[in-house]
């Protein structure tokens, strides 16, 4: 638990400390007949970017206890990380995910991105991983909490890699983020 409290503490320095940095890729271009070099400046955003992929407008949620996530999110058994994170000057937050040496990375911003109904992350009070493995299905049937025994089976699946857990702190309301042919989707669990 220590160990994991100073990574984040020292993750979270290190996004700080790169957060006012711009991207800009160079192209170096040798041409050996000419015997001379060119160096191109691309600009590969209108935003900044940090090394972890999401650009400085945003930062770590502090809000957030824990702030981020280790798991396998998709298939290829290689450890993933989802970071919850907030729009600096508009105060919503939004969840992080990257998949672990790759470049894949998904910013999800708001229950549409997922196939749910809300804004932002600001809610979210239970942040946890739900195992591979682990059988679920949507708790609500018609605008009611139900159990298990009343979900028919051909509604319930079992998640192919790790999710999401998300839900708010003391009440009802919340689901499981999961990825499903390449992408992000939601089933909700009160």
């Amino acid at each position: 638990m220590i160990m994991r409290r100073i990574f984040g503490f020292l993750f979270l320095l290190s996004i700080t400390a790169c957060s006012e940095r711009t991207q800009t890729t160079s192209t170096t271009i040798i041409d050996e007949a000419a015997n001379t070099t060119d160096t191109i400046n691309n600009e590969t955003s209108f935003t900044a970017s940090n090394p972890y992929g999401f650009d400085t407008s945003y930062e770590i949620s502090t809000k957030h206890q824990p702030f981020m996530l280790t798991g396998f999110f998709n298939p290829d058994d290689i450890l993933d990380t989802a970071i919850l994170i907030r729009h600096k000057s508009k105060g919503k937050d939004a969840l992080f995910i990257k998949h672990g040496r790759t470049s894949q990375t998904y910013l999800l911003k708001n229950g549409k991105d997922v196939g749910s109904e809300y804004e932002d992350f600001n809610w979210v009070g239970e942040f946890l991983v739900t195992k591979k493995g682990t059988k679920v299905w949507n708790n609500i049937v018609n605008d009611e909490i139900a159990g298990e025994e009343q979900v028919p089976e051909n509604k319930k699946f079992i998640l192919k890699t790790d999710g999401i857990f998300v839900h708010a702190d003391e009440a009802s309301g919340g689901g499981i983020i999961y990825f499903k042919n390449k992408k992000y989707a939601w089933v909700q669990q009160e």
